[in-house]
């Protein structure tokens, strides 16, 4: 198997800003040279390594992808007036809430349970303490019916005149802005995965919770990245797409890079953060359909476009430099993980964790030599492998965030 690096064209079109600009020219020449060397006898047992680990999440994979199939066809989209303009024009309400088990919505077309999601988002249309209803929601009988008391005098009285409801068979998954700009997943989805394909990558893993939907590609060859502080890293890039379609997120896309070594992940700055927000919406939905498809096929076009952006070799040349200087900033380990616990970024049990794989100093976490950010980062990613795959993801941004420190220009 060959190393992906004698393949490029590593043009001296990137400088590095402040101390780095000294380092290009070494990195540059150590990559190429290593490339070459009995290195890539541990490039093949890291290949070999990641190639088991796809393989292994092959199925959730398919899962994955059969899911957000299965539950967009059984979506369903309703236009629901509320609020006080309704009870000005003598209406009796359009939606109503109940308690029977738990807090429900009621609807012409029917009875359905709320998922959290939902209830987060209704709160912040009407004006409610979002902590304090998710509390009244989940608790004892007493706090659901109040709950639904509640939302009962709020959506009768909200300045709000429509919202749009999401639901998947009988559970409301989102409650959304009547301007909400509806996109098809699927078919976005699905571009990403072929274009990533087209530029030689394979999905490596893929995730659906209830209101969210990411997938990560790699390309299955490493490149070596050698640095000054932290020893030869060998890394798969990529790029990962993240969407919701219940309002847990952007459209969304970024450079990923997996840690052939540990598998430690990450993700840097969003390259597409498109909010779903356009025009109001008809109360009939299907006079929207047309809008739907268009707006549907400008994402896909924009996706496309961006995989083959992350995939392109400057944009790879620029994350192998952005790891080469993050191993030449020196931390403060105890300061660094106490200021991501108090920004809310950590929770306090994870930045203990975090603190004792950095005190292992354990390679096969990707932990190894001086302390730097970049050794801090995949201390965080590590970490991130034992936790839930939600969760994992949001640390592999936090640690991906630290990058920012390094500057790198054209």
């Amino acid at each position: 198997i060959r190393s992906m690096m004698p393949q490029m064209t590593w043009k001296a079109s990137l400088r590095i800003c402040g101390k780095h600009k000294s380092s290009y020219k070494y990195l540059n020449n150590r990559i190429m040279e290593t490339a070459m060397t009995t290195q890539q006898g541990l490039n093949e047992v890291v290949i070999n390594k990641v190639q088991r680990m796809i393989e292994n999440k092959a199925v959730g994979v398919q899962a994955t992808m059969e899911r957000l199939v299965n539950e967009g066809k059984i979506a369903q989209d309703y236009i629901a007036p509320i609020g006080v303009e309704l009870r000005r024009n003598d209406h009796s309400p359009i939606i109503t809430f109940s308690e029977n088990g738990h807090v429900l919505m009621n609807m012409q077309s029917g009875q359905y349970t709320l998922h959290g999601n939902a209830i987060g988002q209704l709160a912040d249309k009407m004006g409610i303490p979002s902590r304090y209803l998710r509390q009244l929601a989940s608790g004892d009988e007493w706090q659901r019916q109040l709950a639904a008391t509640v939302l009962n005098e709020h959506s009768g009285w909200t300045q709000r005149t429509r919202v749009l409801i999401r639901t998947v068979g009988q559970q409301v998954r989102g409650v959304l802005s009547d301007s909400y700009r509806r996109l098809n997943s699927v078919e976005i989805l699905t571009a990403f995965v072929q274009e990533a394909s087209q530029q030689g990558a394979v999905i490596a893993d893929a995730y659906m919770s209830d209101t969210k939907v990411w997938a990560e590609t790699i390309l299955p060859q490493p490149i070596v990245v050698p640095t000054v502080k932290n020893g030869e890293v060998v890394i798969f890039a990529g790029a990962r797409f993240s969407t919701s379609d219940y309002g847990d997120g952007a459209v969304d896309m970024r450079a990923f890079l997996l840690n052939g070594a540990c598998l430690n992940g990450m993700v840097r700055e969003s390259v597409m953060k498109q909010v779903h927000l356009g025009s109001r919406l008809p109360d009939n939905l299907q006079l929207s359909n047309r809008t739907y498809e268009l707006d549907t096929r400008t994402t896909v076009s924009a996706v496309r476009d961006l995989t083959r952006g992350l995939f392109s070799k400057d944009n790879i040349m620029q994350k192998a430099i952005e790891i080469q200087g993050a191993a030449e900033i020196d931390v403060d380990f105890d300061q660094e993980l106490k200021r991501l616990v108090k920004a809310g970024s950590l929770l306090k049990s994870e930045g203990e964790s975090v603190e004792k794989i950095l005190m292992r100093n354990d390679p096969d976490d990707g932990v190894q030599g001086g302390a730097t950010l970049w050794k801090l980062t995949q201390a965080i990613t590590a970490h991130a492998r034992e936790l839930e795959p939600r969760r994992s993801r949001e640390l592999h941004e936090i640690s991906g965030a630290l990058l920012n420190r390094v500057k790198v220009t054209a």
